[in-house]
């Protein structure tokens, strides 16, 4: 007999959804730190896995405090993002589409660097990390409006 395949949806796809935002969130509130704290730290390190895998060039140092200043707000901003959505997916979910957008954008300027700049591996890792996270805030979004409850207008 053929099994028929049902999607998450209801209570179920509501626990998915707000347990992925709040990892989501931590993760974002980590790395937003990390950015700012460590920057030459997180590049490095990322350069060493890099060369694990026979990529040799280094991502770039830098001192510009101005665009560590906005990756840091972009991290605040998309962690917020997660929070306020946790608490009702229902409600927020069009602050998803928000996230997908901001990932996309990452994801695709990461690849632009990637292949007309230089070849770095940290450009190559966030647009595969950026780009798939973009899908998964879609697929999140999705699963929010298979909650089946109504929006409350609060």
């Amino acid at each position: 007999s053929a099994s028929i395949v049902t999607p998450m949806q209801g209570p179920r796809a509501e626990r998915f959804v707000v347990l992925s935002l709040r990892l989501l969130a931590v993760t974002f509130a980590v790395v937003g730190i990390l950015f700012i704290a460590v920057p030459s730290g997180v590049l490095d390190v990322i350069s060493d896995v890099g060369e694990w895998f026979g990529n040799d060039t280094r991502a770039p140092h830098t001192q510009e405090d101005l665009w560590l200043a906005l990756a840091f707000a972009y991290m605040v901003v998309i962690t917020g993002i997660c929070v306020v959505a946790q608490a009702d997916p229902v409600r927020y979910r069009p602050l998803l589409l928000v996230l997908a957008a901001g990932k996309t954008a990452s994801s695709l300027g990461s690849l632009a660097f990637f292949l007309i700049d230089e070849p770095v591996f940290i450009y190559l890792l966030n647009f595969l990390v950026d780009g798939f996270l973009a899908v998964f805030a879609l697929w999140l979004w999705v699963l929010a409006g298979r909650i089946g409850r109504p929006v409350d207008p609060g």
